[in-house]
Parts: structure tokens; C-alpha cells; sequence
């Protein structure tokens, strides 16, 4: 390992089995490449990993003590196992030292290689065949991708990143079908399943793992009453337009409205049922609960999590909600982890699992 050295204060005791190992290339006698592998468990201390549902790549953080240069170039791959379930497979993106010889070292999954700008049209395709298409073209490695059982008519992309337009894809899949797909990469695989595959009957709440929470109810975020679709029609020269409301919601909000355009190659219908999708969606009091919990390493973003919390009345009984952000924390003998979930009651709630 060079110049690292062994931490006095090591990463996790003796109740954490787990291990980080760091792969680096480098140069042979004689000019061949080789690949040395090893084991950062001792060295380590501080590790992080958040995971997202939506628009951004996996992240792992962890900071070594070293002398003389920095140990661990860039583009090195590292992987992150606690009890035999691999959490994280990505590669440094970032090195930062401070005066008293800390590294701290960030890097990323497969898909902070999708954040680069590229033009793309796809025609009667779908979101399985797009992150198949673009993920061939950056030479990233393809895990289980399922059928979402909807093609995009045309989708065309003008210098766009391409996380940017997966996700979009995925935005619009979920909205079309009524079914939660999640996209992220699966240890070292690009993965599209559906939500109900990663269900956990871990409870989280009252006497359950949970050390403190957050509850917050809004419509200031995410929340629409009014969708409002435009569609440039070329015979007429003049622009159609489309709008479904709720009254009801009208009247207790004011007008939240969401406005976009479609797709020029749309019908009527598939357009004015496009809106009334987008409303079933959004037409609902934002709630996200944020929790402090002793750590499950299967969980992730995206995995659907069983919650009961006595004090909030929607949550006195136990009830189903998606995590959209998790972050596993290890340091010492202790793994936490902070999960943000949401409801999906709009997509149907427990009978998507």
C-alpha cells in the first residue's frame, strides 16, 4: 500500500465484518501493466456511501492516513462489502489532503460517466433499449435491465447529458406505466428493476431501529394542480394546447401549474392522457420523513421501506414508503445510516409490492 499507514482509529471494530479493497494499475519492470489489489480495511476510517433514487451516480467516501504521496490514483476501482453484501463498486474521482496527512478520497459508480453531453434520437424504443444504447457508447457494463412494457414514439436529445436524459426517460416510463422502475448501478452493473424488487421487511420506526426523524408535509416542491402541455402544430402554425386541473385542490392551494411540451409526433389522445397521468402524479401533499437509523446494509435508495411511527397520524400503522436518498455511515464500531422516504401513494402504494 505504499505510503499508507495503519490508522489508530480504524474504520469499524470487531462487530463490523467488512472490507475495502482498492485495485490500481500501474507500471511493471520491463513497461507491462499490472494491477495490484489491496486491502484498505486497517487503513480506512470515515466511510460514507449515499445513494440517490433519481438523477445522480452512487457515491462513497473514506479517508486513509498516509505518508509520503497520495496513495490511490485516480480511476482506481474501490469496492465496499459489509457482511458478505456488497454495497458499493466505483472509482476515484477525487483526492484531498489535508496538513496532517489525511487523504480523503471520493469516488463514484458507472454512472458518473453518464453525466457527459451527447445528441441522440430514438425512435419506437424504450428505456431499456435507450440506457442499453448510450450505455454501449461509454463502454460501461450492463446488468438486468427489465421490460417496462412502454416505447417512446421519438425522443430526440440535443447535447444533453445523458444521466439527464435516462432519468427523464425513467421519469416518464414510471408516469406512463404506473409502476416505479429504479436505474442505478448495481455494484459494478447498470440495473433497471422494478421498486417492488428491492422491498425490505425490515420495520423502521417505534422500538425499531430508528434513533430520531424528521416528518415534513408540503406542496411547495413537487406538487401540481394544473398540467398544462403545449404541442407546436405545424399545419396551423399556431401552438395546441392541452390542460387538465383539479378544482378540488384548486381551491384549497391556489394554481400549481406545470407546464411543458411534448413531442411534436403525440396524437391528441396519447397527449390528453399524458396530462391526465402527470396530474394523478403530482396532485397530492408532498410527505417525506427523514430518519436517523442503526444501519441494514441491503437498504438503498429506491428500496421500498415498511415505517411505523406512532406519533404522525399517517404513520401510526405501519405503512410503505420509497427511499429516495440513504446515506450508510461507518466509523469505529458504529453503522448508521440517515434514510429520506416519500409516499407513492399516487402509484398505487402497497399494491405495488
Amino acid at each position: 500500500m505504499g505510503g499508507c499507514r495503519k490508522a489508530s482509529c480504524r474504520l469499524w471494530g470487531d462487530t463490523i465484518n467488512a472490507s475495502l479493497m482498492v485495485q490500481v494499475a500501474s507500471t511493471a519492470p520491463g513497461g507491462a501493466t499490472q494491477t495490484v489489489i489491496s486491502d484498505y480495511s486497517k487503513v480506512a476510517k470515515d466511510v460514507e456511501i449515499t445513494t440517490n433514487r433519481m438523477d445522480s451516480p452512487g457515491k462513497m467516501n473514506f479517508t486513509c492516513l498516509e505518508d509520503g504521496p497520495i496513495c490511490i490514483p485516480e480511476g482506481s476501482s474501490v469496492e465496499f462489502t459489509v457482511d458478505g453484501v456488497k454495497m458499493f463498486k466505483g472509482y476515484v474521482f477525487l483526492a484531498e489532503r489535508n496538513q496532517d496527512g489525511e487523504t480523503a478520497y471520493t469516488a463514484y459508480d458507472q454512472l458518473r460517466y453518464l453525466k457527459a453531453n451527447a445528441s441522440y434520437v430514438f425512435e419506437n424504443m424504450s428505456l431499456e433499449q435507450i440506457i442499453q444504447r448510450i450505455a454501449a457508447d461509454f463502454g460501461l457494463v450492463v446488468g438486468a435491465l427489465a421490460a417496462t412494457g412502454y416505447s417512446f414514439p421519438c425522443l430526440i436529445k440535443e447535447n444533453e447529458g445523458c444521466l439527464d436524459i435516462i432519468f427523464e426517460a425513467l421519469a416518464q416510463t414510471i408516469i406512463q406505466t404506473g409502476k416505479i422502475f429504479l436505474f442505478y448501478d448495481n455494484t459494478g452493473a447498470l440495473t433497471l428493476v422494478e421498486a417492488k424488487d428491492l422491498f425490505t421487511r425490515t420495520l423502521f420506526g417505534d422500538g425499531s431501529l430508528v434513533t430520531s426523524y424528521t416528518y415534513k408535509r408540503d406542496i411547495d416542491s413537487d406538487t401540481y394542480n394544473r398540467i398544462k402541455l403545449v404541442k407546436k402544430n405545424e399545419q396551423t402554425g399556431r401552438t395546441d394546447v392541452y390542460v387538465h386541473e383539479d378544482s378540488e385542490t384548486v381551491k384549497k392551494w391556489g394554481i400549481l401549474q406545470h407546464y411543458d411540451e411534448v413531442d411534436e409526433n403525440l396524437n391528441d389522445a396519447q397527449i390528453d392522457q399524458m396530462c391526465a397521468l402527470y396530474l394523478t402524479y403530482y396532485n397530492r401533499v408532498l410527505q417525506t420523513l427523514t430518519l436517523e437509523a442503526m444501519g441494514v446494509p441491503e437498504i438503498r435508495a429506491g428500496s421500498i421501506v415498511p415505517i411505523r411511527i406512532g406519533n404522525i397520524t399517517e404513520l401510526s400503522t405501519s405503512r410503505l414508503l420509497l427511499a429516495e436518498k440513504v446515506t450508510h455511515s461507518f466509523e469505529g464500531d458504529a453503522h448508521t445510516m440517515k434514510i429520506e422516504v416519500k409516499s407513492f401513494q399516487q402509484l398505487g402504494g402497497v399494491s405495488i409490492v
